[in-house]
């Protein structure tokens, strides 16, 4: 037992220096006794509702992890951290997204998803070097118009909120190769998607989309696309000429595209059935 208890005292300790050579920091206590080291700090499941108002004290800070706790607004020391690259607030129960979350010039990824979110500021559209987005989970009716400003974003997760149309503009985001807007109300999504030529996963389940526009042929990226229980009937006819198609996702009443026999051994169609709630690998629970 003595044995035991030792081992996992050294392994504790392995991990504690690990982390500060690493500049992870656990601990605000920590934290504030090597002010200059501070490059990650990682607090998850720690039961937190407030963070203190102290972030701008890390002049190196690179990466905030805070997720699964119970925060429910920001402090305005977060937006003072220039080099920040990297925000993970999943799981909590924010409420609002500050104007100053634009002064965060250098991030590249941004989680949000399942807070308690129901808009986003203007001024999030200024986050230029934002690579990653994630707002799933949360209570967005509308993304804003100003979304094809972010010219460097390739990750869009939106699903699991309430809305009903996408902008326009999103088609000319051309970095984009990863959509996920399922489990929306939208009735129906932009007849230029074909101009999004990097676009490699389009999930679109559990909406009210009347059809899918034919320009989504032209996305000769296109690996996987999910319409189960979108509301879709017919898929359009040029999706067959997508060589890159590889696993297409359809509920047992959508009419499917018809095989082109140049890509029959790569074009799979997987029919869902009701009660199949998890199906493809990159789903999120």
């Amino acid at each position: 037992m003595a044995r035991i208890y030792f081992i996992a005292v050294m392994m504790l300790f392995c991990q504690t220096n690990a982390d500060a050579q690493a500049g992870v920091y656990r601990s605000w206590e920590d934290a504030m006794q090597e002010k200059e080291n501070v490059y990650k700090i990682h607090m998850t499941y720690r039961g937190m509702e407030e963070v203190p108002d102290i972030l701008d004290q890390f002049p190196n800070l690179e990466e905030l992890n805070l997720s699964n706790n119970r925060i429910k607004s920001l402090p305005p020391s977060l937006f003072n951290c220039k080099n920040l690259k990297k925000i993970i607030l999943f799981r909590n129960k924010i409420t609002e997204v500050p104007e100053a979350i634009g002064r965060l010039y250098k991030l590249e990824e941004l989680s949000f998803s399942y807070n308690e979110i129901n808009s986003l500021p203007d001024s999030f559209c200024y986050l230029k070097s934002l690579k990653s987005f994630a707002i799933n989970g949360n209570s967005l009716d509308s993304l804003n118009n100003c979304i094809n400003q972010l010219s460097k974003l390739t990750t869009l997760r939106i699903n699991n909120n309430e809305l009903v149309h996408l902008p326009e503009n999103i088609t000319t985001m051309k970095n984009l190769d990863f959509i996920d807007a399922g489990d929306n109300y939208l009735e129906d999504i932009p007849q230029n998607m074909g101009d999004m030529q990097n676009l490699r996963f389009l999930y679109l389940n559990k909406n009210k989309i009347q059809a899918l526009p034919e320009s989504l042929g032209k996305c000769q990226k296109l690996q996987e696309l999910d319409v189960v229980r979108s509301g879709i009937i017919r898929m359009p006819a040029s999706l067959s000429n997508i060589r890159a198609l590889e696993n297409v996702y359809v509920d047992d009443r959508t009419i499917p595209f018809y095989e082109n026999r140049q890509y029959r051994f790569r074009q799979v169609i997987q029919v869902i059935q009701g009660g199949d709630m998890l199906y493809r690998p990159s789903q999120n629970p």
